[in-house]
């Protein structure tokens, strides 16, 4: 059974051996979470301590309990296994679109997210709302990190457009746009170029538009930068749904999600 994950705001790993006792605070979201889980003395979970890094730990006292700490006697370390990097490049949608969006790419493993605002976005965030946007998103990938057993939280960047976006994943191994105009382009040739180019753990930038798509103009500008325009197939797909279907096939095609071959 998977052991339930809990992230702490921390840059370093704690510095805590097998037997040592820990007792850290947890934020209010996860104090919540920890008090509807129910947990008991004695059994297990697993402390997010740094990006990548996490302690199992034995509970020693009813998780939340004492004051908003976790605190327990450390079994063994884990530490994330190193693989392929996915950005997705997402054009913004509208609230509930986004946050499923970020949720389920979360899930399926990607590792940072840019919030385009791209020609056609509905959603038009000034400078006020940007900042607050960017932190809603985090806390969603956050929460969706540990109900996946995630060791990372992906990156949520400020919303950029194109050209911000393009310097961001500048010096990447690949860059793939999905577009429901493009007359063909197979995402699993793609990728497998990118993988076959790329001694280990490629770093490849996906965009896909928001509810409106991806306009000609930025189509362009994406094919100036070498970027592959790729087809999803006939069908037209939701922002949402075609985020969640592009990532989980460029993950896929380099190897993860079980994939037996890069």
């Amino acid at each position: 059974m998977t052991l339930p994950h809990f992230i702490i705001e921390r840059d370093e790993p704690l510095q805590a051996a097998v037997g040592d006792y820990v007792s850290v605070p947890v934020s209010q979201e996860t104090f919540e979470h920890l008090r509807s889980l129910r947990l008991r003395p004695g059994e297990h979970a697993v402390l997010v301590d740094a990006p990548g890094h996490g302690l199992e730990i034995e509970l020693a006292v009813v998780p939340g309990s004492a004051k908003g700490l976790l605190s327990g006697t450390v079994v063994r370390g884990l530490v994330d296994r190193v693989g392929p990097q996915l950005t997705l490049v997402q054009g913004i949608s509208a609230a509930d679109r986004m946050d499923q969006t970020i949720r389920q790419v979360t899930e399926l493993g990607v590792v940072r997210i840019i919030p385009l605002m791209s020609e056609r976005s509905t959603v038009r965030l000034d400078a006020a709302s940007q900042a607050g946007k960017q932190q809603r998103w985090q806390r969603v990938a956050r929460a969706a990190a540990e109900q996946s057993a995630r060791l990372s939280v992906p990156e949520i960047t400020a919303p950029l457009d194109l050209p911000q976006a393009l310097r961001a994943v500048r010096g990447y191994d690949g860059l793939i746009a999905a577009w429901e105009e493009a007359d063909a382009g197979d995402i699993g040739k793609a990728v497998r170029h990118v993988a076959t180019t790329v001694f280990a753990n490629p770093r490849v930038a996906l965009f896909v538009g928001p509810e409106g798509g991806l306009s000609a103009a930025e189509i362009n500008q994406l094919l100036n930068a070498e970027a592959t325009v790729v087809s999803l197939g006939e069908t037209i797909l939701r922002t949402e749904t075609a985020a969640v279907v592009a990532s989980a096939l460029v993950l896929y095609h380099l190897g993860a999600l079980g994939a037996e071959d890069a």
